[in-house]
Order: C-alpha cells, then sequence, then structure tokens
C-alpha cells in the first residue's frame, strides 16, 4: 500500500472571516456552550446537536452530539483541546465516530480588526484529501452559523 501522504500543505483547509463583534465575544462562543452550541456543527446539513462534555483547556475534552438532515443519523464529534489562549487562540483534536481516518487537528485564530471587528481564521489540518472539500463546505456553513449567532448578540453577551 503507498504512503499516505499527509503533508501540511496538502491536507489542509483555511477559512478566514470577518465577524463584527469583539474578539472576546468571538473567543466566548468558542469556549462557552451556550454561544458555541448556536454555530458549531451547525447548517444545513445539521439539524440539531448538544454538547455532551465541554472543558476547554489544555488537555481537556469536548463531545458534541449531532442529527443529520441529510441522513437522520446521529454522530458524535469528539477531542482533545491543544491550546487555549484567551483571547486569540483555541486549538483542538478532532474525530468523529464514523470517520475512517486519524485524528486531525482545528486551530481557530482570533485578531483584532478595524472598529471593534475580529478576523477569524479557522486551519483543519491533517485531513486526508479527499476529506479537505466536505470539511471546506461543512466548517463554511459553521462560520455562517456564527456569523448568525453573534449579529443576535450584544457586545456584553
Amino acid at each position: 500500500m503507498p504512503a499516505v501522504d499527509r503533508t501540511p500543505s496538502k491536507t489542509v483547509v483555511t477559512i478566514t472571516r470577518t465577524f463584527a463583534a469583539p474578539r472576546e465575544l468571538v473567543f466566548r462562543a468558542c469556549t462557552e456552550a451556550p454561544l458555541m452550541s448556536q454555530w458549531f456543527a451547525r447548517g444545513p446539513k445539521m439539524r440539531e446537536g448538544d454538547i455532551l462534555e465541554l472543558d476547554p483547556r489544555p488537555g481537556g475534552r469536548y463531545l458534541i452530539e449531532v442529527v443529520s438532515n441529510m441522513d437522520g443519523r446521529t454522530y458524535r464529534m469528539q477531542g482533545t483541546y491543544r491550546e487555549v489562549i484567551r483571547p486569540s487562540r483555541v486549538s483542538f483534536t478532532w474525530w468523529y465516530d464514523l470517520a475512517d481516518f486519524d485524528e486531525s487537528l482545528v486551530t481557530i485564530d482570533l485578531r483584532d480588526v478595524d472598529d471593534g471587528k475580529t478576523e477569524l481564521t479557522l486551519t483543519h489540518s491533517l485531513l486526508p484529501e479527499r476529506m479537505l472539500e466536505p470539511h471546506r463546505n461543512g466548517w463554511e456553513e459553521c462560520m455562517d452559523a456564527l456569523g448568525q449567532a453573534l449579529s443576535g448578540l450584544g457586545p456584553r453577551a
């Protein structure tokens, strides 16, 4: 069997979005269950979900269960936090129960931009090449849901 090419240049999804919300609020949306549940693993393909475990600290774990609109099945996503640096970075491993590949790594970097806005860069690395497009599409849907969630929150939410 040929070796799998897992060089970062070929196995990375990177998405950058700017949100009209302060960085601290976007960070909280990435680390607090009530806010995270409004966008994480959300979109047209996922109709409902529950955050069953969320311990956002290095070595802490998360476990999220979602129901697919496409096939009605329940999926579990889970991993371990690698870095949590308030209010600029969250990094965690990523795996779901039907994956036929090793866990991957998600890093969310936040930086202040003009007028109280926040630039979010999500990098999902160590994915098999065949999984790049499905994960890119899924994260784009999540970013849309995050934008909607943030627009409904005030700066002091």
